[in-house]
């Protein structure tokens, strides 16, 4: 399930006809929506994906961002979802609370994270996996790289969201000199 765009706050709506994530009845209502989701193809194929203090456009959440996402990770831990994917802000206390409020798999990408502390989450008990945006897409032999401690290559973000090939699939495998 994936959506782009949900409001964080009242005064953060950036675009127009997004949903609003920032009242009781939005979280209801996204609760609906996850638990028809997992009902429709079973909860055990559901993830759902948080971004807590990501700021996109110029726009914060706000200070009760904390309150929301603890409020929404306890809504939908009873629903029984395959995982939740939280890309980590700044606010470790939040990460150790969604840790604690969330029963199932909880994956954690942060974002700008070197390949020497991929594991950091997982052996301080924060998450079950970890996952990797920028490095994954410029290096298509990741594992190989970590595994054997080769260089990676950097990723070009001029090149994000262009609908080419371009940033995407033109980063070369690692080649020994």
């Amino acid at each position: 399930m994936s959506r782009e765009g949900t409001q964080p706050s009242a005064d953060g709506q950036g675009y127009a006809n997004t949903p609003g994530l920032h009242e009781a009845a939005h979280v209801a209502g996204w609760r609906r929506v996850a638990a028809a989701v997992a009902d429709r193809i079973g909860a055990a194929r559901t993830g759902l994906r948080l971004s807590p203090g990501s700021v996109l456009g110029g726009v914060e959440e706000g200070p009760e961002r904390a309150d929301l996402y603890r409020h929404l990770a306890a809504q939908l831990a009873p629903l029984g979802l395959a995982y939740l994917h939280v890309v980590q802000g700044r606010d470790e206390t939040l990460l150790r609370e969604i840790r604690r409020l969330w029963p199932n798999v909880l994956i954690v990408n942060r974002p700008g994270r070197g390949r020497q502390s991929l594991s950091s989450d997982l052996d301080a008990g924060l998450a079950d996996m970890v996952s990797v945006g920028r490095m994954a897409l410029s290096n298509p032999d990741l594992p190989a790289r970590i595994r054997e401690d080769l260089p990676l290559n950097e990723p070009d973000p001029a090149t994000f969201y262009g609908g080419g090939e371009a940033g995407y699939t033109d980063y070369p495998a690692f080649q020994p000199a």
